[in-house]
């Protein structure tokens, strides 16, 4: 009768365990981070999961704070709107400009980035400022911090493409003359896709920062800032 009670008693804690263990897999993440392919900080990776140096970097930040994190890599728009909306999400990473200061939870800096103007290498263009380039296609992604200023600006020939590395092949085939992108990530992407470029002209260099919804748990972020600023001592 001992036997069988121990027995049960055995039976009942190790369904209490697996319980137990199944609610912790499937608890909830404290934050969902939103972020598109913008190589070599964030990209889809072989194994499925976002990889990168950027996506590195906030795990860690992430292991560091003790906080549970899940990753999802959306097109910039989609991704944007989902973090806009929901009030535990973040993207990964947002330029910090002056417009987008007060509508975001900060943390950050990530990485210092930015954009201007490049060609295939041993172009005739010439650029000394960004008005230069209105006379020659050119190709942005669309919603891109640096399209916007483009578009704002006047530019009458911008090419405009979902994914970053279009731009690449737009450029190799002619149909675009400038590729408007970013100062890490369009020689990165051109490499990856055998196109050989040159910077013709800096437009800005910018602050990557984590952008989080403004009505997050302050307390997260407070966590993540911490743990950063505790790597950039």
């Amino acid at each position: 009768m001992h036997i069988r009670l121990s027995l049960l008693f055995l039976a009942l804690l190790s369904l209490a365990g697996a319980s137990t263990s199944s609610a912790v897999e499937t608890s909830e993440p404290e934050i969902v981070i939103y972020t598109e392919d913008y190589k070599p900080l964030y990209f889809p990776g072989e194994d499925g999961k976002v990889s990168g140096t950027v996506t590195q970097l906030v795990q860690d930040l992430a292991d560091d704070a003790g906080i549970t994190v899940e990753m999802h890599m959306r097109p910039f728009k989609r991704g944007l709107n989902a973090v806009e909306s929901n009030a535990n999400h973040c993207f990964m990473a947002l330029w910090r400009t002056q417009e987008r200061e007060p509508n975001f939870t900060w943390v950050g800096p990530l990485e210092i980035d930015g954009y201007g103007l490049f060609a295939l290498k041993g172009s005739s263009i010439e650029l000394s400022t960004v008005e230069d380039s209105f006379g020659y296609s050119t190709g942005a992604v669309g919603g891109w911090t640096s399209t916007n200023e483009l578009q704002d600006a006047g530019h009458p020939h911008l090419v405009l493409v979902d994914e970053d590395g279009l731009n690449a092949n737009m450029l190799r085939s002619g149909h675009t003359k400038l590729w408007l992108g970013g100062l890490i990530s369009a020689p990165y992407v051109a490499a990856q896709e055998g196109v050989e470029i040159e910077k013709l002209l800096t437009l800005q260099t910018v602050e990557l920062a984590l952008a989080c919804n403004s009505h997050i748990d302050q307390s997260v972020t407070d966590r993540l800032q911490s743990a950063l600023n505790a790597r950039l001592q």
